[in-house]
């Protein structure tokens, strides 16, 4: 089981607020898992938020005992929604502000969601790639305009390199982990580079998110972001992340950053030599 909030555009009121809860679950000996998630997204003063309920469910192909190849499919539901409320309109104020708005706009809008994912194994060393809103959902509020999201797109690899191999005990060893990332949709796409230390119980990671020159959409607008910091704690069943999105770009001014917490839990317990599924060597945090 995981729950992790973010915090971010702090230096506004009711900035972005994410929360997200998941679990994930390999059923019996099988090479099949199964998965939920919720994600909810609030933002502004209309409190405008997107809620995201979607399930999972994967299979595993072994070609050997070092390489494998998952599957995943990922139905599920979002729900946009706002508080009318909380907002005040031209035609209010020219009535005084005491009167409800002429607009009849339904506050919430639900549609059906559709993702799918692969990731290939290989010893130390991961790639992957995922599509979201396969089926181009239309989350307009009057659902008669032109909303459909555009295809979310992901690419993602890594390695994880042993730097005390004569260590025969896992917390023990001193381990470097290697990722980048590349995200798009529409005409907009980033790329994050990452590195972990790990040793014992504890984890520090370094991100960069959007390298500059790779791709300017106009003079004068930079493809950069923000700069992660990221500390981990692993126990036994519990993993406990804090990171920090340090701005970058021309907002750092203003934006004060994101703060993001992480907790994760394993209920069941850990049973490696009887396991058919292949532990992917890619970042716990």
């Amino acid at each position: 089981f995981t729950l992790s909030y973010r915090d971010q555009w702090r230096a506004f009121d009711n900035g972005y607020r994410t929360k997200m809860a998941g679990f994930d679950h390999g059923i019996g000996q099988s090479m099949w898992g199964i998965g939920a998630l919720v994600v909810q997204d609030e933002a502004g003063l209309g409190l405008l938020k997107t809620t995201l309920v979607q399930t999972a469910l994967a299979y595993e192909v072994r070609f050997n005992r070092e390489s494998s190849l998952r599957l995943a499919i990922q139905p599920g539901i979002g729900i946009k929604s706002i508080d009318y409320s909380r907002l005040t309109f031209g035609d209010q104020l020219y009535r005084g502000g005491n009167v409800k708005t002429v607009e009849d706009v339904p506050s919430s809008r639900t549609y059906f969601d559709l993702g799918t994912g692969a990731i290939y194994s290989y010893q130390r060393f991961w790639a992957g790639a995922a599509l979201f809103n396969l089926n181009k959902p239309n989350e307009s509020f009057y659902g008669t305009l032109n909303g459909k999201l555009p295809v979310r797109y992901s690419f993602h690899g890594g390695g994880k390199f042993d730097l005390s191999p004569d260590e025969r005990e896992e917390f023990q060893k001193k381990l470097i982990t290697a990722v980048i990332h590349y995200h798009g949709q529409a005409k907009f796409d980033q790329v994050d580079v990452g590195f972990y230390y790990s040793r014992n119980v504890l984890t520090f990671g370094l991100w960069y998110r959007g390298i500059p020159g790779l791709k300017a959409y106009s003079p004068g607008y930079q493809n950069n972001d923000a700069v992660a910091f990221l500390v981990g704690l692993q126990l036994k069943r519990i993993k406990l992340g804090y990171s920090y999105d340090n701005t970058i770009s021309y907002l750092a001014g203003i934006s004060r950053g994101a703060h993001e917490l992480s907790l994760s839990f394993q209920v069941c317990k850990p049973k490696h030599k009887k396991r058919r599924l292949a532990l992917i060597s890619c970042p716990k945090f």
